[in-house]
């Protein structure tokens, strides 16, 4: 018959589309197996796993279009006709034009089972007028007719189902095969269910094929296929769509398809501005089940006995894996009734074995099932759940089942109990994650504001060591808002809530504010948290206030040092404590690190003695103490190893992230921060971080200039309470790009509002940074003036601090002062002095720079001689990987008529384009405007204008979209690796 159209099982993506994945091996055994001959084919796999789609695109492949291809379904009826799958394969043999093959008279049986047939086909031997004669020449004939057809596929779908006379004619042709018959079945893997016996003919080959739910990275694999013919769907939200998708639908095909089927309708045509808030991540938790999901489920459900179906009323109640006798329990059925309404289950797939343990395939078949349980039913099945669950089990109480069943059942202060029960379980153990989800969810569902009140201060108190989203805040704000807690438990949630908002969801104002309005409340209550708020509140932040607001509250809180007795209040304030100093490089900070040594006596305190440790690593990079940074870093790895805190496994990741940076050791570094970008992305200071060392890498390691410049702008956006190096490193990168282009004022714009911050703020430690290049802009726009005042506010602001950094950094805008007032001599000694203190600090990067505005100084002195000194800078800045350096200082060198060649000379490269041209092909292949290309190979706009119109004379392209990247081998010879580097005189 011709091939049914395919209905495609994945939503509304066509087989020839995005549906069809992770089945590569599985295709191409039965696609062997086809072309091999004669051949048996069973194709083994749960239901809904895509056992009937691998047939289909087998089939529908162009090699197989001249076969005839038959197709039936054993139907799933309790009194099936016999031989109705075969029937309807034949029925459906394609009319082939032309007088008929001859045919022996023993084919014609086939008409009177198949009528379709009956004028196509010799008229039948007499005696097959009597039902039993019939049936017994019936399988030598379908075997007869098939043999006439030549290559034919015969297709039998669901033969688990299949009647005893459709086996028996099964056993004849597979005993007697003719030589052009490939038979493919399909089968249900459910235990329980009748098993293929298949007794292959000589010289057939037999072959099984098992088809398995996606894996997770198959169902990704999917979702970007689906999200790529959506232009609202963000690439970087797609993990964690596949995930739950994944999730819902258990790995099985067709339910993920029906699932984003469903979510697309919901969001309806393609909106930007719901995708931008996880539009499509809360469609697809709001679609429901979908409707093909929920009747494939009802249609496995129909057969079942009215005990299996109470079976399956108790397991979608309980949701979770239990044994047997649970479920019979719960459904007030008899021991061995149950046996039997449990075996019916697992055979009709709507539960699965989990060894002694029975659940569902996925959650969306649960909440079909339990969608068919009317309410008061599932109440008084949830109350009896909860009992059992009470009752059973030799581990630990499943306390946030309970919680939901008593919850379902309408006991609503036994539902509470078990769930602040159960995230006091998690805080303790140090699962942070888990106890603020539950808490949370307690304070939203506790009627009474007494009880409200006690869960938002274990809340605010947990959320400070995990990721805390906007309805943690919602929450607290809520009972401080509403609930009147009494002073002492006022005071402790607003400081909680204000390191929440600091670290995770806020900004730094609203931060220090909240732990500014706490500290009275706790004064009068209790001056140990008082002290403790205080060391919050001496926690700087170029948002925050002017630093000596700090230092007032890091006084005021060692004046009740004393008074501190609790061993995790301690610990909080001695991490407090040792970051305040430390970030504005008071050289009391490596003494105040010391008191986070000891031991900790649970798992609070190691976790508080670990995020001083990941928080001095930060701060102790930023000051120029890279080594030092590294050690404390180590500790804080150590101290996590027996804890779960994600915001503090990110606090880790992120000074990785920056180590790496100032270190120079690139290699990896932007994947690996494009991952925690995306891993963090719920912790918006952790996400600007590691947004910021993605942009940089981007900048100077990838050339990559407008993608620099979104992620640059980005990190600045996304931090909340900054303390010192995302804003002045964002501004100082975006500044150079600016100023490599030729635009000074704008150079002056990207710094302007961080300098405004740091003169606000008084927080010159932080400047080292950012100052240089802001030296740069503003001579370059003719306010030298107002950059010699900044400089002297930094060298006075910076005087007493312990922080090498910053005076590498001064030496270097003193060089730039000095150049600027033409005494380039002075210049040149300030910069050999940054480079040495750069380099004795492990700053290649920065120590490249100065080395780089020397050379720079000596080419004006002393014009060609001084081109070596460059040379070497272009020398370093390639060994560390810095594509967009190497091409500005490439750059330098042609300003000042040196160019660097090739010792052999330059090479032709005829029709082919060379590596420059290559380099600006990749670009605008990718879309950029010349601008772009320019900013990112530091060539200036009609250098660019000119490689492209010679690339499209090469390639005969009628336009910039005609471009094409060359085959692997087709580009230009790479330049002699021989001495690269000459000098000459352009002339």
């Amino acid at each position: 018959m011709e091939r049914r159209p395919f209905d495609p099982p994945h939503g509304d993506v066509r087989p020839e589309g995005a549906g069809f994945v992770g089945r590569e091996g599985e295709a191409r055994r039965l696609r062997e197996a086809l072309r091999a001959g004669r051949s048996i084919v069973v194709v083994r796999g749960d239901a809904g796993a895509g056992t009937s789609r691998l047939v289909d695109e087998v089939l529908g492949a162009a090699e197989f279009a001249e076969w005839t291809q038959l197709r039936g379904t054993c139907p799933d009826d309790a009194a099936p006709v016999p031989f109705e799958a075969v029937a309807s394969a034949l029925a459906g043999l394609p009319y082939r034009p032309g007088p008929p093959a001859p045919l022996p008279s023993v084919a014609g049986v086939v008409g009177l089972v198949v009528p379709e047939l009956i004028d196509r086909l010799p008229r039948p031997p007499v005696s097959a007028a009597d039902p039993e004669v019939r049936r017994g020449l019936l399988p030598r004939a379908v075997r007869t007719l098939l043999a006439s057809l030549g290559d034919v596929v015969l297709v039998l779908e669901d033969v688990h189902h299949a009647d005893p006379a459709t086996l028996g004619l099964l056993g004849h042709l597979t005993r007697a095969m003719p030589p052009g018959l490939r038979l493919v079945v399909t089968e249900d893997a459910a235990p329980g269910l009748p098993v293929l016996g298949v007794r292959a003919a000589g010289g057939a080959r037999c072959e099984e094929v098992r088809v398995r739910p996606w894996t997770v990275a198959e169902t990704e694999e999917f979702v970007r296929r689906w999200a790529a013919r959506r232009s609202s769907v963000r690439a970087d939200g797609l993990p964690e769509l596949a995930a739950l998708v994944h999730e819902l639908s258990g790995g099985l095909p067709g339910a993920a398809g029906a699932l984003l089927g469903d979510a697309a309708e919901l969001l309806g045509a393609d909106v930007p501005e719901a995708a931008e808030h996880g539009g499509v991540l809360e469609a697809v938790r709001e679609a429901g089940v979908p409707g093909r999901v929920r009747r494939e489920f009802a249609r496995r459900c129909a057969p079942l006995t009215e005990d299996a179906r109470r079976i399956l009323a108790a397991a979608a109640v309980l949701d979770r894996p239990v044994p047997p006798d649970v479920l019979a329990e719960v459904a007030e059925c008899a021991p061995g009734r149950a046996e039997a309404a449990v075996d019916a289950c697992v055979r009709r797939s709507v539960l699965r074995a989990e060894g002694p343990r029975l659940s569902f395939r996925s959650p969306l078949e649960r909440r079909a099932a339990l969608a068919r349980v009317p309410g008061p039913r599932a109440a008084r099945l949830s109350l009896r759940a909860a009992r059992a669950l009470h009752r059973g089990g030799d581990g630990p109480l499943p306390l946030v089942d309970l919680a939901r069943l008593y919850a379902a059942a309408g006991r609503v202060r036994e539902g509470l109990r078990c769930l602040v029960v159960a995230a006091d379980r998690a805080a303790v153990t140090g699962d942070y994650a888990t106890a603020t989800r539950l808490y949370t969810r307690a304070v939203a569902e506790d009627p009474g504001a007494a009880g409200r009140v006690r869960t938002a201060a274990k809340l605010a108190r947990t959320a400070q060591l995990a990721r805390a989203g906007a309805e943690v805040v919602a929450a607290v704000r809520t009972v401080l808002d509403e609930d009147d807690p009494p002073p002492r438990l006022r005071g402790e949630i607003r400081l909680h809530l204000s390191v929440v908002l600091r670290n995770q969801s806020g900004g730094a104002l609203d931060s220090l504010e909240e732990v500014a309005r706490a500290i009275p409340d706790l004064e009068a209550s209790d001056p140990q948290t008082a002290a403790r708020a205080m060391a919050v509140a001496a926690i700087p932040s170029i948002q925050g206030w002017p630093l000596d607001r700090h230092r007032h509250w890091l006084d005021r809180g060692d004046a009740l040092a004393e008074q501190v007795t609790d061993p995790v209040a301690r610990a909080a304030i001695a991490a407090n404590r040792a970051t305040a100093l430390m970030l504005v490089g008071d050289p009391r900070a490596w003494h105040a690190a010391d008191a986070l040594r000891g031991p900790a006596a649970s798992a609070m305190e190691a976790a508080h003695h670990a995020r001083g440790w990941t928080n001095l690593a930060h701060a102790a990079s930023a000051l120029g103490y890279g080594t030092r940074g590294r050690d404390f870093l180590d500790r804080a790895v150590a101290g996590l190893a027996d804890t779960s805190s994600p915001y503090l496994e990110g606090l880790v990741e992120t000074a990785r992230l920056v180590l790496a940076w100032h270190g120079g050791d690139w290699d990896g570094l932007h994947t690996t921060a494009d991952r925690t970008t995306r891993l963090l992305q719920e912790i918006p200071d952790l996400t600007a971080e590691a947004m910021l060392v993605r942009g940089l890498v981007a900048l100077h390691v990838l050339g990559d200039v407008p993608r620099a410049r979104h992620d640059l702008a980005r990190a600045a956006r996304t931090t909340c309470y900054d303390t010192g190096f995302i804003l002045t490193a964002s501004a100082a990168a975006t500044a150079r790009i600016h100023l490599e282009a030729g635009r000074p004022e704008q150079a002056c714009e990207a710094v302007e509002d961080v300098l405004r911050r740091i003169e606000r703020t008084r927080g010159w430690v932080w400047a080292g940074e950012v100052l240089p290049v802001a030296v740069e802009a503003l001579h370059g726009s003719g306010r030298t003036a107002r950059a010699r005042q900044l400089v002297d506010d930094f060298a006075a602001g910076s005087a007493t601090v312990d922080a090498p950094a910053a005076r590498a950094a001064l030496a270097v805008c003193g060089a730039l002062l000095a150049e600027a007032a033409d005494r380039p001599d002075e210049a040149v000694g300030l910069l050999a002095d940054a480079e040495a203190r750069w380099r004795r600090l492990g700053r290649p990067l920065d120590a490249a720079r100065a080395a780089e505005a020397r050379g720079r100084c000596l080419l004006g002195l002393h014009g060609e001689a001084a081109a070596r000194d460059v040379q070497e800078v272009v020398e370093v800045y390639r060994r560390l990987g810095a594509r967009w350096d190497v091409a500005r200082c490439q750059r330098l060198l042609r300003r000042h008529a040196i160019v660097t060649t090739h010792r052999r000379g330059r090479l032709g490269y005829g029709d082919r384009l060379s590596p420059r041209e290559e380099e600006v092909a990749r670009l605008v292949v990718r879309g950029r405007a010349n601008r772009d290309i320019a900013e990112s190979l530091v060539l200036s706009t009609r250098t660019v204008e000119h490689h492209v119109a010679r690339i499209m004379r090469k390639q005969n392209a009628s336009s910039r979209a005609d471009i094409a990247l060359p085959a692997a081998g087709e580009a230009g010879p790479e330049p002699d690796p021989a001495p690269p580097y000459g000098t000459g005189v352009r002339g």
